[in-house]
């Protein structure tokens, strides 16, 4: 059990410094991370009340957003004796998370709501593809440098400490052109006051800064930076739209002049906005790194809950189990036991029971003993079945209410338990199950039989192929046939 941070330690946070910048680059060494979020220019100057911890081992983060106190994914230095996960654990049991990737997440599986966004991923481009602009993909982009070299009179060249009084006379024209007004018009503001901070690491040489002139007058900037993990970000670029193509040669020069040595180039979130989108996308990135925010949940079915609301304005978006968190297992008749008590708990706990059927005794233990159930199993625990039945008398009166010949064989079994539900456990472990019966019984048609309104059920079974082939009233339920050839 890894040991808690006590309370002096969590009281010995403190905030965001210059030397914070040295900190994050010496836990950073060694790893391979792309994300701009352990940037102390890049990302962290953007926070205003963050703090940090730092142990022998492992570095942590905190800020507060939105009234609430969010922790960055703990940074474990290399051949570090904890792993991420471990360290996290070291937390508070209410702490969240965010700004996390998706490795993180899936070491924290279990016990949080999970959130995400599409506007919160970052552009990662493979640096050579950025800066050679090979094949048809950059056509475009290719004309549109060409177009400029073609135009006008430029020059590029990194910062110096005289360019500030231009520099400053640039920001401002640009911002008139924008006319910003209210919140627009101060985060405009807050961006110009880390600008300058930029500015002056640029001149003593801790960021890469890059001017663009044409005719001597500055019409563009970039800054960005190389990580200690060789990623290159390019977190700033400004120019004259008025000069056709600048902003397409600007990045492109930015990047030759600065990247040609790193792997990956980070540009950053595009902040839901649709034009930086489109320019984004137009570069043809190498993934998206996708960002998420971890909230403690008491069950792991509530964390993928639809009803669990918004984060910072943003839906919640559901994701699967990780297939390396349980394993799908053959069952025999020496499972009767716990297979039957899980089946009866199971269906004690559905607000509709007519959505399943529960077998006989006998019946349960003749799947067992002659037929192919199957179950997914977390930490010992049974949390979903599926089974194949290869009684022959039973397979031909589905075949007779179908109206079908050559062999059939029954698929069902199919429960999870509750607070797994959602996850996409019975679809893998249905699919395990068919792959099975192709395996034992092909040819012959599987025969599923499901309440007529237990939607999530046939949509399941439609998922992998099955087809509605008749409905009957059968008592109190009535039944839904669906067929799959194998």
């Amino acid at each position: 059990m890894t040991a808690k941070l006590t309370k002096a330690q969590l009281d010995s946070f403190k905030p965001f410094d210059a030397a914070l910048k040295g900190v994050t680059e010496d836990f950073l060494r060694g790893s391979d991370y792309t994300g701009s979020d352990f940037s102390y220019h890049a990302f962290l100057s953007w926070f205003e009340d963050g703090e940090y911890l730092v142990t022998p081992e492992v570095l942590y983060l905190r800020c507060h957003m939105d009234g609430e106190e969010y922790y960055w994914q703990p940074l474990p230095r290399e051949g570090a004796s904890v792993t991420r996960a471990e360290a996290a654990l070291a937390l508070p049991d209410d702490a969240m998370f965010a700004f996390c990737t998706e490795d993180f997440v899936n070491e924290m599986y279990g016990g949080y709501y999970i959130y995400t966004h599409r506007d919160w991923a970052e552009y990662i481009y493979d640096a050579r593809d950025f800066i050679e602009l090979p094949g048809k993909r950059f056509h475009a982009k290719r004309n549109h440098i060409a177009k400029f070299t073609r135009l006008y009179d430029y020059d590029i060249s990194g910062i110096k400490a005289d360019d500030r009084e231009e520099i400053a006379r640039f920001e401002a024209e640009w911002m008139a052109a924008k006319n910003f007004d209210g919140s627009a018009r101060d985060s405009a503001e807050r961006e110009r006051e880390i600008v300058g901070g930029w500015l002056d690491a640029a001149v003593r040489g801790e960021l890469r800064c890059d001017i663009l002139r044409v005719g001597g007058k500055m019409v563009g900037i970039a800054i960005g930076e190389i990580t200690p993990t060789g990623t290159g970000i390019e977190m700033y670029e400004k120019a004259d739209a008025s000069y056709e193509g600048v902003y397409s040669f600007l990045a492109h020069e930015f990047a030759a002049r600065n990247f040609s040595s790193c792997r990956y180039i980070n540009r950053q979130e595009d902040m839901g906005m649709e034009g930086l989108r489109k320019s984004k996308l137009s570069y043809n990135p190498a993934f998206l790194l996708q960002k998420y925010v971890l909230k403690p949940s008491s069950s792991v079915s509530d964390c993928y809950a639809a009803s669990t609301g918004r984060l910072l304005s943003k839906p919640v978006v559901r994701h699967s189990m990780p297939a390396d968190k349980y394993d799908i297992v053959r069952l025999s008749d020496a499972d009767f036991d716990r297979v039957w008590n899980f089946l009866v708990t199971e269906r004690e706990g559905l607000r509709n029971k007519l959505f399943f059927l529960n077998y006989t005794e006998e019946e349960l233990h003749g799947v067992l003993e002659g037929g192919g159930m199957f179950a997914a199993v977390r930490e010992g625990e049974i949390i979903s079945t599926c089974a194949y039945d290869t009684d022959e008398e039973y397979g031909a009166k589905l075949a007779e209410i179908c109206g079908g010949e050559g062999r059939w064989y029954e698929l069902g079994g199919i429960m999870t338990a509750a607070r797994y539900r959602g996850l996409g456990i019975s679809d893998r472990l249905t699919a395990r199950v068919i792959e099975e019966a192709r395996k034992m019984l092909s040819p012959a048609t599987l025969c599923a039989v499901v309440q007529f309104d237990n939607a999530p059920s046939l949509g399941n079974l439609e998922k992998h192929g099955f087809v509605l082939r008749a409905t009957r009233p059968a008592g109190e339920y009535t039944f839904s046939y669906l067929t799959l050839k194998i």
